[in-house]
């Protein structure tokens, strides 16, 4: 089974040690349920699709990274350490998927988002329910697909960012 895991960078959540304890009680629990025939497929930001791929790693599923754009444009506003914990993830990922090569900035987004819900046969979104943005994006596409979808909700930031910015 392959698992698509779409949510928020840390700041939105109100407990971001929370968002990344969900990501952990549901990367188990979709162990257990699929042993060894699982597989997860996250969209390379900060914050959920990180912590997917690395509770991946510790249980031993493979982990397959659809990138909008290349490394260094993705990152280029990134804490040096958060690209450090990208690169490593891709190290270890059993594939690496660019969708656009040049600066397609928003149509690269928007159809990494689209290859995550259309190539899983699960999406698991682990968000505060915001509209607007990239989790938004990938839950309406699961949606649209009929594609069957597992909702973590939190409770947001009280000043979250604005919605639709990516990879800042």
């Amino acid at each position: 089974m392959i698992v698509a895991w779409t949510g928020h960078r840390p700041y939105y959540f109100r407990d971001p040690r929370q968002a990344r304890r969900a990501v952990e009680r549901e990367a188990r629990a979709l162990r257990r349920e699929c042993g060894a025939d699982l597989v997860f497929l996250t969209g390379g930001q900060r914050g959920v699709d990180l912590w997917a791929a690395e509770a991946g790693f510790r249980l031993g599923v493979p982990v397959r990274v659809i990138l909008p754009l290349p490394v260094q444009a993705f990152t280029q506003r990134w804490p040096r350490p958060e690209v450090e914990r990208l690169e490593r993830v891709l190290a270890r990922a059993a594939s690496v998927e660019v969708v656009a090569s040049g600066g397609a900035g928003e149509p690269a987004h928007t159809e990494r988002n689209r290859r995550l819900a259309s190539g899983a046969d699960l999406v698991v979104a682990v968000w505060t329910g915001l509209p607007g943005g990239g989790t938004w994006q990938t839950v309406q596409f699961a949606r649209a697909l009929g594609k069957p979808l597992r909702e973590v909700s939190l409770p947001g930031s009280e000043r979250p960012p604005r919605p639709g910015l990516r990879g800042l």
